[in-house]
């Protein structure tokens, strides 16, 4: 059976059996490769929302991407599973399922297990000095440890990587699933240097150039209002731009 032991306090001095709740892992995470490690060849985002784990997993090299997701839920540790609304969303064990719209009914049998079973915290304890609470201004984090490997840590995301943004728009089908799961829609620059506008009629002076990821955050006629978050070798700046750009600089939609 597939386990995860969840402490989602981020309080010191956790305790494993704590009860977790699965609101506390809503939300956008990174896999974060461990120091030294050969897992700098992918990037991993995880995004928990409605007891679904949604998974975009980009090879760098390939630039290929695959997006899945899983069913999940939660279940104190004593009690046995046999069928899917047998999960609640507070509890010590957390449970992950293939989704499988042929299934006649949620039993069990009929879904496969997704991942092996592992123990999870969130923002750390008091234990282990590096999983201490983040301090104020750094991101949220849990931890996972499968089988008695090494932790693999997680920390919290504001957006969706520009990195990720832009292969997703070079390869629609997957592009559409995440669309369809955030509930958001993305596209790149097409044009070498595009002018952005508070309104459809007064420019800024801030421009965005070819090949930038944009999320759309509303259409008018020929016109598109963005959003855009600059990155420094990967990593968000913190800011945030946002404003309407033609519609004929960006990827057809």
């Amino acid at each position: 059976m597939i386990v995860l032991l969840l402490v989602t306090s981020n309080t010191l001095g956790q305790s494993v059996g704590t009860p977790s709740n699965l609101k506390d892992f809503e939300g956008m995470w990174w896999f974060v490769p461990p120091r030294g490690s050969n897992d700098t060849n992918f990037t991993s985002i995880k995004y928990f929302k409605n007891r679904i784990r949604f998974n975009v997993f980009y090879w760098h090299k390939s630039k290929n991407i695959d997006v899945d997701s899983m069913l999940i839920g939660l279940l104190s540790k004593d009690k046995k599973i046999y069928k899917l609304s047998d999960l609640d969303s507070v509890g010590t064990r957390m449970y992950f399922y293939r989704p499988n719209p042929q299934a006649p009914n949620d039993s069990i049998k009929y879904f496969r297990e997704a991942s092996p079973s592992c123990s999870a915290l969130y923002n750390g304890n008091a234990i282990e000095e590096e999983l201490l609470p983040p301090e104020k201004g750094r991101p949220n984090y849990f931890t996972f440890s499968f089988n008695g490997r090494d932790i693999d840590r997680h920390e919290q995301l504001h957006h969706l990587p520009n990195l990720i943004v832009y292969n997703l728009v070079k390869n629609k089908k997957q592009l559409y699933k995440v669309e369809a799961f955030l509930n958001k829609n993305f596209s790149i620059i097409t044009s070498p240097k595009v002018s952005i506008f508070n309104d459809t009629r007064s420019k800024t002076k801030m421009y965005l150039l070819k090949n930038d990821p944009v999320e759309i955050i509303e259409k008018k006629v020929d016109w598109l209002k963005i959003k855009y978050y600059p990155e420094n070798n990967g990593v968000w700046t913190g800011k945030t731009i946002e404003g309407w750009i033609r519609e004929s600089d960006v990827e057809k939609l």
